[in-house]
C-alpha cells in the first residue's frame, strides 16, 4: 500500500458541546487538545479439555473517560467558566460533546459522545513557564457515535 496523501492536520478540529443535544456551543477557541479516546470492549473466554486454544466471545463497549485540556479564562461565556459551573452545580447532567477533526465542514467525519462531566481539573500554574494557565475537564461517555457531516 502506498503512503497516504489524506493525513489530517491536527489543529483544524472543531469541538462543540451541547446539553441537548440540538444547539451546540462552538468551545474550539478554548480546547487546546483531547485524549483518552479509547474505548473497549468486554471480552470473555471459555477453554474445554479437547484444543488447545480458548473459546473466546465479544460483549458491550464500555465507558471511555475522554480528557480535554482547556484554556483557563476569567470570561463568564468562556469554556472554563461554563464547564465549572455545570460541573459544580449539576447533579449528574448528561451532555453531548461533537468532536470534528478536520473543522466541521459537510462531507467530513463528526464524533459525537455523550456522557456525564466525571472530573474537573481547576487552574494548574508553573511561574517557571510563560505559557498559559490550563484547566480541564474529563468526559465520561457511555455512548460514542461516529457520523459524515451532512451538507
Amino acid at each position: 500500500m502506498p503512503q497516504t496523501t489524506a493525513a489530517v492536520i491536527e489543529q483544524c478540529a472543531k469541538v462543540e458541546m451541547s446539553a441537548d443535544g440540538i444547539t451546540y456551543v462552538d468551545i474550539s477557541g478554548n480546547v487546546q487538545s483531547w485524549s483518552n479516546m479509547t474505548q473497549t470492549r468486554s471480552t470473555g473466554e471459555a477453554y474445554t479439555f479437547s484444543g488447545d486454544t480458548a473459546i473466546v466471545g465479544a460483549g458491550k463497549r464500555q465507558p471511555l473517560d475522554a480528557t480535554f485540556n482547556i484554556v483557563y479564562t476569567e470570561t463568564d461565556a468562556d469554556v472554563y467558566q461554563v464547564i465549572r459551573n455545570q460541573f459544580e452545580n449539576t447533579c449528574g447532567g448528561l451532555y453531548y460533546i461533537r468532536i470534528s477533526p478536520k473543522g466541521g465542514d459537510a462531507g467530513e467525519e463528526r464524533i459525537v459522545l455523550y456522557g456525564v462531566i466525571s472530573s474537573f481539573t481547576y487552574p494548574e500554574m508553573d511561574a517557571s513557564t510563560g505559557q498559559p494557565v490550563m484547566a480541564g475537564f474529563v468526559i465520561h461517555a457511555g455512548s460514542v457515535t461516529s457520523s459524515v457531516i451532512a451538507s
